[in-house]
């Protein structure tokens, strides 16, 4: 296993990895750690954050209101801000018969010429206000004192509309032609008195009172920038010793803010700092949207200060006052599961469930990433504790579930079988082989409970029978209970054995009694075990019930160590024991395991998803094939064995049959040359002698 490190900085990163394994006829992959997506909650990109979005998003939904509800947002935002104005032109006068875009569509078979007139007339400005703006620009007398007069026929086409439809926003063309003509003292008188009738909340009075700002800013008096900028909700224009603390003072339910905090929530010092503010906020009878700042508060304190009780009051706060949008509220649940995990409160897990399943409707565009946020609260917050509790059969639907989650047909009920989801590389499957035999016997015994949170995870989840039995004798066969491996594995299918990889790659066909020198003997086993020799397989012979076989030999040689009457016979079934049971964990270790190997990140992929210490610390109950009990245990116990079982032996005859079967065809010649094993040996090999 690759032991990876996270941190929250890697909240955005993609959530794919690629393995490059071996040969996949040599090496057996596994098992690696499952990939835990780190989605955002509350935090999002750092270097995301872009003032103009909000207001495009809003001005967009403006003009459907204006038009037709019916006309999708995206034809509209290519028609107003894509488009340039020649485009628009040839569009809206010349009136083509037919246009994909709807916008278009609406306004020539409406004829709204004073639409058209107006997004002409704006996009005129803004071509001409970019040419200005090029370090190529050179005014119409080629000199630039008398720059003023270059936008003033748009000035006064503007000035000329006399209707109210469109009149705050052509009040706003206006702004904007005499600050890039920079009329600075013009641009703040007009703003003040065209918009002086509009609301704060108007699009265009803020977006208006922005570039009054900026001709404060030019102007030399930042303290009026400053409180305009606020007023706009231009948060990135203020002064940077204050803007959070500004803003909330000025302009406490601007989207901005918020989202300005939510874009810089990984810088520990920063989120510390707008605690206080955020405290302010809640008490602040002005502020609308107080969720937003509970919000914040649970996120600190899960993050930064760990404190899960504090974590667990605000967030629940949070959920009974608005929010600034339902997205935000739609996290907030979403956290609130994680927080519920941390502090043991699993009355609202069910319900939770069936909510944030209805998020990854196939037609959801971002389906994908609320499968991600479910996985992670899983994976992170509700394994970790469940586990603890030692409810391992919640722990194992949990997680089954959260491993076959994906974004579900919600206009459906069919569903897959259960059992099309096995994957023995899973979590879940990697957490059932990391229990005992009698820990996952009784969970399965619990896993049929018909309460409303075991049949909705047993959707997406495999019970059946045969795929828990045989993991479980597989489990008994590791800690050496034949008897209850073979109770569980004879019940086991002969089909479904025959469906399994270890089956079908030929792992279960080697001999587990036989003796294989070169892999015991090898100074360091993890290269020699990892990597599986194709001469040593053999996929002509295939025996499915080889797990229940090796259950009643080895049960058989157990009960002849301790009950035969002869030494002879209970050492030679010691030593057949001893060696049956370090074969089971190496040359025929698909007896006692599902994989051996190792999967390698493939480093040419950017991937940034993995574990961070919290969850290595968390998920250390996970079976360890490298130093739990197996390889390790029978590497010292194997060599001690063969050495006491040979000094029990009595005879000739049976201590020949023992060197034999070690391979000492010498010392069988030498010590022993009386016996049926030499004279075996002497007719059987045609250069025994070249041994001597």
């Amino acid at each position: 296993m690759i032991p990876m490190k996270s941190t929250i900085f890697l909240r955005q990163a993609s959530n794919v990895i690629f393995f490059v394994c071996g040969a996949a006829t040599a090496l057996a992959c596994g098992p690696y750690n499952s990939i835990i997506p780190t989605p955002s909650f509350f935090e999002l990109d750092p270097y995301g954050f872009n003032i103009s979005a909000y207001s495009t998003h809003e001005n967009l939904k403006l003009w459907q209101s204006l038009t037709s509800e019916r006309i999708p947002l995206d034809d509209i935002h290519q028609a107003v801000y894509k488009d340039s104005r020649d485009e628009f032109y040839n569009q809206t006068v010349y009136a083509p018969q037919t246009s994909d875009n709807k916008f278009y569509t609406y306004i020539n078979n409406s004829e709204d010429y004073e639409i058209a007139d107006f997004l002409f007339t704006a996009k005129d400005l803004e071509e001409r206000w970019r040419e200005m703006r090029s370090p190529w620009y050179y005014p119409a007398d080629r000199n630039n004192q008398h720059e003023i007069g270059e936008l003033d026929d748009i000035i006064e086409i503007c000035s000329e509309y006399d209707g109210d439809r469109l009149k705050d926003r052509y009040a706003l063309q206006i702004a904007r032609a005499m600050f890039a003509s920079r009329r600075f003292e013009d641009c703040i008188n007009f703003t003040d008195s065209a918009f002086s009738n509009f609301p704060d909340s108007n699009l265009f009075k803020r977006m208006a009172m922005g570039y009054a700002a900026g001709c404060w800013s030019r102007l030399g008096d930042t303290e009026r920038a400053d409180l305009l900028f606020a007023r706009a909700g231009d948060i990135l224009s203020i002064s940077p010793d204050k803007r959070v603390k500004y803003m909330a003072r000025y302009n406490p339910d601007s989207p901005c803010l918020m989202e300005y905090i939510r874009h810089n929530a990984t810088d520990t010092i920063f989120m510390l700092e707008a605690v206080p503010i955020a405290q302010t906020l809640i008490s602040d009878n002005r502020v609308a949207n107080k969720g937003d700042w509970y919000f914040m508060l649970a996120y600190v304190d899960y993050e930064y200060a760990h404190n899960n009780s504090s974590a667990h009051n605000h967030i629940y706060r949070a959920l009974n006052h608005d929010f600034s949008s339902e997205n935000l509220r739609d996290l907030a649940r979403a956290y609130k599961m994680k927080i519920d995990a941390r502090t043991g409160n699993s009355a609202h897990l069910y319900s939770d469930l069936k909510w944030i399943e209805t998020k990854t409707d196939l037609l959801s565009s971002d389906a994908r990433e609320w499968v991600r946020r479910c996985r992670n609260i899983i994976y992170v917050d509700w394994i970790p504790y469940l586990w603890k509790k030692r409810d391992y059969s919640t722990s194992i639907l949990l997680c089954s579930y959260a491993d076959n989650l994906a974004p579900s047909d919600l206009n459906t009920v069919k569903l897959k079988p259960a059992c099309s989801y096995i994957n023995y590389g899973s979590l879940a499957f990697q957490m059932m082989g990391s229990l005992s035999s009698s820990q996952l016997a009784a969970a399965y015994n619990r896993i049929s409970i018909d309460t409303p949170l075991y049949k909705f995870l047993r959707r997406k989840c495999c019970t059946s029978r045969d795929y828990y039995y045989e993991l479980i004798g597989t489990l008994a066969l590791r800690e050496e209970n034949y008897s209850r491996a073979i109770s569980y594995l004879s019940q086991v299918s002969v089909d479904y054995l025959k469906s399994m990889n270890i089956n079908l790659g030929g792992y279960l066909s080697r001999d587990p009694f036989g003796f294989y020198p070169s892999r015991w003997d090898a100074d360091d086993f993890a290269p020699t075990y990892e990597s599986e020799s194709q001469a040593t397989l053999h996929h002509e012979y295939s025996n499915p019930n080889a797990k229940l076989d090796f259950a009643h030999r080895m049960l058989n040689y157990k009960k002849t160590m301790t009950g035969s009457h002869t030494a002879d016979e209970r050492g030679l079934a010691r030593l057949m024991y001893a060696v049956g049971r370090r074969n089971s964990f190496e040359e025929c270790w698909a007896l006692t395991q599902y994989w051996r190997g190792e999967c390698i990140l493939d480093l040419f992929y950017p991937a940034l998803q993995y574990w961070d210490d919290s969850v290595d610390e968390n998920y250390n109950f996970l079976y360890d094939y490298n130093v739990s009990v197996g390889h390790k245990s029978t590497e010292s116990l194997y060599y001690s064995e063969i050495q006491a079982s040979l000094a029990m032996l009595e005879t000739d005859e049976a201590r020949a049959k023992a060197e034999y079967f070690l391979g000492n065809l010498v010392t069988v010649i030498r010590h022993y040359p009386n016996t049926s094993t030499a004279t075996f040996v002497k007719t059987s090999c045609d250069n025994w002698k070249s041994w001597l």
